[in-house]
């Protein structure tokens, strides 16, 4: 077998100004050492003991940044967890999984130290052919980008089964499953959020990054390598950007910021209009978020969600990605952490306490097993009180909610028409009676013409039910008004991003509309205590805490 060496030689004695002379002496040093693996021609450690993989010998800043990773002491976490055993090798050595060599192979063949830690060849596979002849792009080991259950490549490998099913909840999540994907994943415009390659690339600046599916024309959901960086980075769980920082470089906020004020965007043609869309983000930092009506009194240093301070370090994780301590359920015989990629709000769990796809909202189903699980609200020091208390503060909020987008629109017959004469409740029907009245004007329609780009105290306030709209009054997502449509995404996540900030333009966009149209009174705002709630009271011209 031919070995390459490092074009290092030997150096005599060389006089430096100053200084002695020096015999400095260089020895030959190879490239890479023959496979223990020669069959499937896998390489793993050059120098097992400094963790140096062959791959780092040329790839030395990819072996910097890989070394701190959880991946780089698989082997050893395995070996002091206390329960270490045969099954599980293949998941914390260079193994068969998570590459396509389709066989078993590295560790599972030839149990050599050099295989220990999940290492570059895990994912890429075999190193050896690109070692012997680098310059022959055949012979490059691409690692793979696509991430699904039932497959053996890229996370799919390992990160499955009953220990870390990550991808089977996240196949289940909106990234991994989420309806619309086919038209948004190939639209240039929305690429870059939901086309899983291309938010690498754009929103992460990965563009130079090289993988099997790089040039297929199948689009890629938002997947594991999207967000993470199996290369390793600075934030934890090597992901491609921080989850503390609250800014619009935060994680999830780099995607979910895309728009969260007026004016209405109108396609040519059919007047559709969509209002907020991925505002979730937004509506933590109080960002550049709602229609804002004339006059509104809001104590601008509160914008910002409570959420979204220095009292919920993890901002969006806290909640949509909850670290659960779990009992093995095979052998019963030790615990580890499951972390939850349904993305669920308030996760639920199965019998086994691993995190599982919620599918009712929180406030429907009892705690325990099969509920939702209010943990991570009060251990985040802000909700006193215990998970029952955050519940309860929950279900309030929403009762909120409704009671204030039940003013705006009611839709009594469950159509999506915003309909008058008495079919439908609320400010906006009557601006439509007023419309449709004999001897309307054109005047008595401009509130609610949706084909322009004019954002009305009307068309505000819709804006403002959207943002706000919870699960029992997801009609706002969506409606029709004299024929004209508008629409928008689920923002609010039934009010928590930003609750203080969404029921005060609630508040103030109801008394606009008031004043500006001499519509009735509106009944009591709140139909849970029949009081304005304490922290939120009306004044003249808007709403302050």
């Amino acid at each position: 077998m031919r070995l390459r060496s490092l074009a290092l030689g030997a150096l005599v004695a060389a006089t430096l100004q100053g200084c002695t002379n020096e015999e400095i002496v260089y020895r030959d040093k190879p490239l890479f050492n023959p496979p223990a693996d020669s069959l499937n021609g896998f390489l793993g450690y050059f120098t097992a003991s400094t963790k140096t993989t062959t791959c780092g010998n040329c790839h030395v800043g990819v072996q910097a940044d890989w070394v701190q990773t959880a991946h780089a002491h698989a082997w050893t976490d395995l070996q002091n967890s206390g329960h270490a055993s045969a099954s599980c090798n293949k998941c914390h050595t260079v193994s068969e999984l998570g590459n396509a060599v389709g066989r078993p192979a590295g560790y599972s063949t030839v149990p050599d130290t050099a295989y220990h830690d999940v290492q570059c060849e895990s994912c890429h596979g075999p190193g050896f052919t690109h070692v012997e002849n680098p310059d022959v792009e055949a012979n490059h080991p691409l690692a793979h980008f696509h991430v699904d259950t039932g497959v053996v490549t890229s996370c799919s490998g390992c990160h499955t089964g009953a220990h870390t099913p990550y991808v089977e909840q996240w196949k289940q999540s909106g990234h991994g499953s989420g309806p619309g994907f086919a038209n948004a994943a190939t639209n240039p415009s929305c690429m870059p959020c939901h086309e899983g390659r291309t938010a690498m690339a754009v929103k992460f600046g990965n563009s130079s990054t090289n993988y099997v599916e790089k040039g297929s024309l199948t689009p890629e959901r938002i997947n594991c390598i999207t967000c993470h960086s199996p290369h390793g980075s600075p934030y934890e769980a090597q992901l491609r950007a921080p989850l503390s920082t609250p800014t619009r470089d935060q994680l999830c906020v780099t995607c979910h910021s895309r728009s969260g004020v007026p004016p209405w965007s109108v396609a040519t043609g059919n007047g559709t209009s969509r209002g907020a869309h991925g505002a979730q983000g937004l509506l933590v930092l109080g960002e550049n978020v709602g229609w804002i009506p004339p006059n509104f009194a809001y104590d601008t240093t509160d914008m910002a969600s409570s959420h979204g301070t220095s009292a919920n370090p993890r901002l969006c994780a806290t909640c949509h990605v909850v670290r659960q301590t779990v009992t093995d359920n095979i052998t019963g015989a030790f615990q580890f952490q499951s972390v939850g990629h349904t993305f669920d709000a308030i996760m639920c769990k199965d019998t086994a306490g691993i995190p599982t796809p919620c599918a009712d909202v929180p406030d429907t189903t009892a705690a325990g097993a099969s509920g939702h699980d209010f943990t991570a609200c009060s251990s985040s020091g802000c909700h006193i009180g215990g998970p029952t208390q955050a519940a309860n503060a929950y279900r309030t909020l929403k009762g909120e909610l409704n009671n204030y987008l039940d003013q705006i629109w009611t839709d009594l017959n469950h159509n999506g028409i915003i309909d008058s004469g008495g079919i439908d409740n609320g400010l906006v029907p009557q601006l439509v009676s007023r419309a449709l009245r004999p001897g309307a004007t054109a005047a008595d329609s401009a509130p609610i013409n949706f084909r322009t780009n004019v954002t009305t105290v009307a068309k505000g306030t819709l804006w403002n039910a959207a943002l706000a709209a919870t699960e029992e009054r997801r009609i706002f997502l969506s409606g029709v008004v004299l024929g004209n449509t508008f629409s928008t995404h689920m923002a609010s996540g039934n009010g928590v991003h930003n609750p203080f900030l969404l029921k005060a333009l609630l508040l103030a966009s109801i008394a606009t509309m008031h004043s500006a149209y001499g519509l009735p009174s509106p009944p009591v705002p709140n139909t849970l205590t029949g009081a304005v709630p304490p922290h939120v009271r009306l004044r003249a011209g808007g709403v302050t805490q």
